[in-house]
């Protein structure tokens, strides 16, 4: 099997945001993460019907990236803008109720890296996912995983986050637990959603001053069938052992 079984998500409480200060948070964002790996420092934003626009945080000053990204979230969402929010002229600095989605994709000696998704910037959900990591490069170790989504936390202060398995397959097994967000390789739950992991045999539990680390494994398991087996069952056992300790996690909301 291959790593491209994963993706790392984050869900944030909803905030409206301006079209500035969302790329001002992705800019940042994105700072932060090409110090721990220069993957993040080169980056293509498209949107359908879109030409794609070619960043390289190198080339600007983080003042000049924030205001190349700002004027592109415009000029992509300016129709929109004209006819939904009848907003003849809009600015950087409109904002609207369901926020900004993007779309940014990470190459590395052309070849495609993964992608990071989502919208950071609406007043009814925010999220942000790096995914659609290709079976011939996504060689990443855990240790890449767990760093990438502790920096990301750091800077998002998420409700939910974690290092996902995104199979169908996996999917189909936790649905019927009606769980507010499913436990990954790694999952984080912030001290405000009140979701906390008891001491439980094969389970890692870290504790920090924001929130809770639930390690499955520190091990890769997706070498052998049925090692990935094993894992599925272990993660399901575990979503059950949360949803009879912590009343927050069974909230029929929709899981993410």
């Amino acid at each position: 099997m291959s790593r491209n079984i994963f993706s790392l998500s984050f869900v944030m409480r909803p905030q409206k945001l301006s079209i500035k200060k969302t790329a001002f948070n992705l800019i940042s964002l994105l700072e932060i993460l090409r110090k721990e790996d220069d993957v993040f420092t080169k980056f293509k934003i498209s949107k359908q019907y879109f030409k794609s626009v070619a960043f390289n945080l190198n080339e600007l000053t983080f003042e000049d990236n924030v205001l190349k990204l700002s004027e592109t979230i415009l000029e992509f969402n300016l129709s929109d803008n004209r006819q939904y929010e009848k907003e003849e002229i809009p600015t950087v600095d409109f904002s609207r109720d369901f926020g900004f989605s993007h779309l940014l994709e990470f190459k590395k000696e052309n070849k495609k890296c993964f992608s990071i998704t989502g919208n950071i910037s609406s007043n009814q959900f925010c999220n942000l996912t790096i995914e659609d990591f290709p079976i011939e490069n996504s060689d990443y170790c855990f240790s890449w995983y767990l760093n990438i989504l502790k920096k990301t936390n750091y800077f998002l202060n998420p409700k939910y986050s974690g290092v996902k398995i995104i199979l169908p397959q996996y999917t189909e097994m936790y649905l019927p637990l009606k769980v507010v967000y499913p436990l990954g390789w790694t999952t984080y739950f912030s001290n405000e959603s009140n979701i906390k992991m008891p001491t439980v045999d094969g389970f890692e539990i870290i504790q920090e001053e924001k929130g809770q680390y639930i390690i499955a494994t520190r091990e890769d398991f997706t070498q052998s069938k049925e090692d990935f087996f094993a894992m599925k069952e272990k993660l399901i056992d575990g979503m059950k052992i949360l949803k009879n300790t912590c009343e927050e996690y069974s909230e029929l909301e929709t899981p993410a």
